[in-house]
């Protein structure tokens, strides 16, 4: 028996489909062979003869086993921020999908989302689904917004540094060469050299302050007005240390203004701690 079925499934695998079609002459009810993708019927069959099958013309198509009396136009066309996936030919309709970076949305092609500042991309966009972002897990960053994963902290020790920032969901550990708390004032202020310089404004501006305090550090330095835009604490973070490490670069007085503005601020505990830990 199985080879009898296996026999008859081939059989009917490779069977010509059919249609049933009336002879308008005879008035007589035939079956006819329908015709293969990519042909349209040119005459239907009759009592001595089979189904006359001819090429599908240019710019029309049939996908399927049929019998049609005349191919379908190619009636697809590429909109806006589209691009052609298939071309039109005798047995397809043209094809379209989102460009690279957008995908599929009731019809139009959107730009895909970024993930925000402390997450990344879980899994990236295609052409028909958005991206999925998911928070950075510990040990991992993201310190804007992206199409990007979340990236692995550095490690300091593998650098011969030490840390100096421990990072978090929305920045990277920050490492420096600086010698931190030494105790030995005889060798002199470790922010001389640019490195600790560096070092201290990397510790001031991440360290928890509360947001209210860290805008009005920001305005004090700046000298900008106290009406800002509204910003998250890692947007102003990464903004006011981009400020001082160019305040920095132009060879300014950073360590002594910063300084002052933790005074102005009343952050007097961290005054100590920055004085205490770069020797100051």
């Amino acid at each position: 028996f199985p080879p009898l079925l296996l026999f008859l499934a081939e059989l009917g695998c490779n069977a010509q489909p059919t249609y049933h079609w009336k002879d308008a002459l005879t008035r007589e009810r035939l079956t006819c062979q329908q015709c293969p993708p990519g042909t349209f019927v040119a005459q239907h069959c009759s009592r001595d003869r089979q189904t006359v099958c001819e090429p599908c013309p240019d710019l029309h198509y049939t996908q399927y086993w049929n019998y049609l009396e005349k191919c379908r136009y190619c009636n697809v066309i590429c909109g806006e921020k589209q691009v052609e996936v298939q071309q039109c030919n005798a047995t397809h309709n043209r094809a379209c999908q989102c460009q690279e970076g957008y995908y599929s949305d009731m019809e139009f092609c959107i730009r895909h989302s970024e993930c925000p500042p402390g997450s990344g991309v879980k899994k990236p966009g295609t052409p028909f689904e958005d991206t999925q972002c998911h928070n950075c897990p510990p040990g991992f960053f993201s310190s804007n917004s992206s199409t990007n994963p979340c990236q692995p902290h550095q490690d300091c020790e593998q650098q011969g540094k030490v840390t100096n920032v421990q990072g978090n969901q929305y920045h990277d550990t920050l490492c420096t060469s600086c010698r931190l708390r030494r105790g030995n004032t005889t060798q002199g202020p470790a922010v001389e050299d640019d490195d600790c310089e560096q070092a201290m404004i990397d510790f001031v501006v991440y360290q928890n302050i509360p947001v209210k305090k860290l805008k009005r550090l920001q305005q004090i330095l700046e000298r900008s007005p106290k009406k800002q835009q509204t910003w998250t604490r890692a947007a102003i973070q990464e903004k006011f240390r981009a400020f001082l490490t160019h305040k920095k670069e132009e060879h300014y007085e950073v360590t002594k203004e910063l300084l002052d503005a933790l005074r102005i601020v009343k952050l007097h505990s961290l005054e100590e701690k920055v004085r205490e830990r770069f020797l100051l």
